[in-house]
């Protein structure tokens, strides 16, 4: 038995103006093998034949570009861990910006202000708001806090933390002893929330001043030394300015004391409340 076998498939190096390459075989075994005649006419067929090739390349060069363009991008895919202002994490679609990813791998152990323990950083467990500070006040959901006389007398007001963590815990057992179909619930919830403000604003003020506040005393301190204003005697002799470097050389001494007393685990440290300022 005789196969014409057009090898027109298997021929890739095909030429316009060569005519198709046909054999004749015999039992699988080339017989025959045409040459090249380009000074011959084509037939509809191979017409046919050599616009079904160049279909076939130019789907393979728009497969092999779907194959490199369309494949999964593992940037697009990727999520992102960024630390907050607050302490908190956000997680997002695109990079943290630039320094933050290092400020968040080193946020858990560089040195918190004033040596305090981090025990005190902890944010309060119920928290449903978080707290924002500026050089004037804080603020933490609808509450607001401004800081009165100075920022650094601010500072020095946001150690009494003792005493906020104390009324926090406070209304936090009073909330959750409180049956949850009690009238008083509501109200005994919103306390609770208002504690713990006031102990995250105090925390978002010291790790954003406390580093300023305490070298402004500190040079404070140095001036009111060379001085001599930093003893009462000046003030009271109406010596100009002598009492606002004492005012700092105390607000310094105080600031030291009360920050030597969060220096020891939370858990260690009680606190009379009563003797704190209202809105701590």
């Amino acid at each position: 038995m005789v196969w014409l076998n057009c090898r027109f498939w298997a021929e890739p190096h095909y030429r316009p103006g060569q005519r198709l390459a046909c054999v004749r075989t015999r039992s699988h075994r080339v017989v025959n093998e045409t040459a090249a005649n380009d000074g011959m006419s084509y037939s509809p067929t191979t017409l046919f034949l050599q616009a079904c090739w160049q279909i076939r390349q130019t789907l393979l060069l728009l497969a092999v570009n779907l194959l490199l363009l369309g494949g999964p991008n593992p940037v697009l895919a990727a999520i992102y861990t960024c630390p907050a202002h607050d302490g908190s994490t956000i997680f997002q679609d695109r990079p943290c910006p630039q320094g933050q990813s290092d400020a968040a791998s080193s946020s858990k152990t560089r040195k918190l202000p004033l040596g305090i323990h981090p025990s005190w950083f902890e944010l309060p467990e119920q928290a449903e708001e978080r707290a924002f500070c500026s050089r004037r006040r804080c603020e933490c959901g609808l509450q607001e806090r401004e800081h009165g006389t100075s920022l650094s007398q601010a500072v020095a007001d946001a150690l009494y933390m003792d005493g906020g963590w104390h009324r926090y815990q406070t209304s936090f057992q009073l909330w959750r002893d409180e049956p949850a179909s009690s009238a008083r619930n509501p109200q005994l919830r919103a306390d609770m929330q208002e504690a713990a403000c006031n102990v995250m604003m105090s925390q978002q003020l010291l790790r954003d001043f406390a580093a300023d506040v305490t070298e402004k005393l500190q040079r404070s301190v140095r001036t009111a030394e060379e001085r001599g204003f930093d003893q009462p005697g000046p003030c009271e002799a109406g010596v100009e300015q002598a009492c606002e470097f004492l005012d700092s050389v105390q607000l310094y001494q105080r600031l030291l004391s009360d920050a030597r007393a969060l220096q020891l685990p939370r858990d260690t440290v009680t606190s009379d409340s009563s003797l704190l300022p209202i809105d701590q």
